[in-house]
């Protein structure tokens, strides 16, 4: 492309003015189809690519919205990527992902960064854990100008609207499956403390209550979600337990290939040896027959993009509501069974 192809040259060609054309190409206010036709047949004639950027600052849109989150290994951050994009395809927006490797730092240079380039909104799967006190000088890039709605993980003393699965019902349901089947020493395994992940351990611990078990410490292990070597160590400490567990609960999909490769070099079988339920569906789990939270991902990346342009279009959410709840359901396959003492 010659550099300097301008929008008047591609109104010229196409015999148009050029607010007429700069409509056009910008997707903005009323043009004739016969004039539409004309002008991208000069776009594509000329091979013009307009300034997304500069185009943006002067319509107050550069079409774009971020997604910020953890990991794009992880198999729920993929799903909600892609049902972002399409939902956002609708509205012609564009979608840029950034991912922070979980560390909040990379997360707030990842906001500040996105404000800069002039986002029209913010999608964001914050890194921030439980614990984590939202630093002051950083409140403005939570709670700024820009469009954000939070999705999975809520931010401590942060009042924003979040999206999310209804974690602690959903796992109160799974642990008591298992309760039901008739284990009793039930292992669980998570990432770190993130409020999705309390909330699935609150759901836990309500269903051993209700079946009038204690809880106990040390069948609540965590691991970190790429590490692989590590996920397998955790799991060995837990299948080497004086009183060893009978089934494993795993809060987390990106644990779960550290557990199998661990049962796998202890020649152990699911649900033979083990039974076995995690949370969050792919293929792996179905080709291996594994029992399965499965989040309403697709849902929750719709329901964001949604809630984006109603902020834009300033059109306030129902009153009170600061969370949107979406029903998780359980996936029952074969790695299960029922526990009989012996």
């Amino acid at each position: 492309m010659e550099p300097n192809i301008t929008i008047e040259d591609v109104a010229k060609l196409a015999g148009v003015s050029r607010a007429t054309a700069g409509r056009v190409v910008g997707g903005y206010g009323n043009v004739s189809a016969k004039s539409r036709e004309k002008v991208m047949k000069a776009v594509q004639e000329l091979d013009y690519r307009p300034n997304l950027v500069a185009q943006g600052l002067r319509g107050q849109s550069t079409k774009t919205i971020a997604v910020i989150l953890g990991s794009i290994k992880n198999n729920y951050c993929n799903k909600l990527i892609y049902a972002v994009e399409k939902e956002a395809q609708k509205y012609g927006y564009n979608v840029i992902v950034c991912n922070t490797h979980e560390d909040i730092a990379q997360e707030v240079g990842h906001l500040q960064n996105m404000y800069g380039r002039h986002v029209d909104g913010v999608i964001l799967m914050s890194a921030c854990k439980s614990g984590d006190e939202l630093k002051e000088q950083h409140r403005d890039l939570y709670q700024g100008k820009t469009p954000i709605v939070f999705v999975d993980r809520r931010i401590k003393g942060l009042d924003s609207r979040v999206i999310q699965s209804n974690n602690a019902e959903a796992s109160y349901q799974a642990a008591k499956y298992l309760l039901e089947l008739g284990h009793r020493n039930i292992a669980v395994l998570a990432t770190d403390e993130y409020s999705t992940v309390n909330e699935r351990i609150k759901g836990y611990k309500r269903a051993l209550g209700e079946y009038g078990i204690e809880f106990r410490s040390q069948n609540l292990a965590f691991a970190p979600h790429n590490d692989k070597e590590k996920i397998r160590q955790v799991t060995a400490t837990i299948l080497d337990a004086e009183e060893r567990a009978t089934a494993l609960y795993v809060l987390n999909n990106s644990l779960c290939i550290g557990v199998l490769m661990e049962l796998k070099e202890r020649h152990m079988s699911v649900p033979e040896d083990l039974s076995l339920l995690v949370w969050d569906d792919e293929e792996l789990n179905e080709l291996l027959e594994i029992t399965t939270v499965v989040q309403p991902i697709e849902e929750i990346g719709k329901v964001a993009v949604q809630d984006l342009m109603r902020q834009k279009e300033n059109i306030a959410d129902p009153e009170g509501e600061k969370r949107e709840v979406l029903d998780a359901s359980i996936v029952f396959r074969q790695s299960c069974k029922a526990y009989e003492k012996c």
